[in-house]
């Protein structure tokens, strides 16, 4: 678990974690992210949305291509008056390594009514 201050606004930060192109970026693991079975119904640039997967691919492709395909469970935007939250399950993880694997985002503005 990790808190952060960051000087994006809630709602940026949100669509950035949310949208899995920007995975890559900040995960030093991650190469690359790419729509389920390639169908291409996802935008990997936008936030997803409940109920959307994505398949993200790490290790040290083309070596060592690992991968696992991530569902959103709950994605709530932050608004002036609560906190965000994004869930992302992946029931199969990375075959042979890890199971039930989950990566959660909790969004919250920095000094909200001037606390922080």
């Amino acid at each position: 678990s990790t808190k952060s201050k960051l000087s994006q606004t809630p709602g940026e930060l949100y669509s950035f974690l949310a949208s899995p192109a920007n995975w890559p970026k900040i995960v030093a693991s991650s190469s690359s992210v790419e729509s389920p079975d390639n169908t291409k119904n996802v935008d990997l640039s936008r936030p997803l949305r409940q109920g959307q997967s994505v398949n993200e691919i790490f290790g040290l492709p083309p070596l060592l291509p690992l991968s696992v395909t991530w569902q959103c469970v709950k994605s709530v935007p932050p608004t002036n008056t609560k906190k965000g939250r994004l869930e992302f399950y992946s029931v199969d993880g990375v075959p042979g390594i890890a199971t039930r694997c989950k990566m959660n985002f909790d969004i919250d503005a920095v000094n909200r009514n001037n606390n922080e």
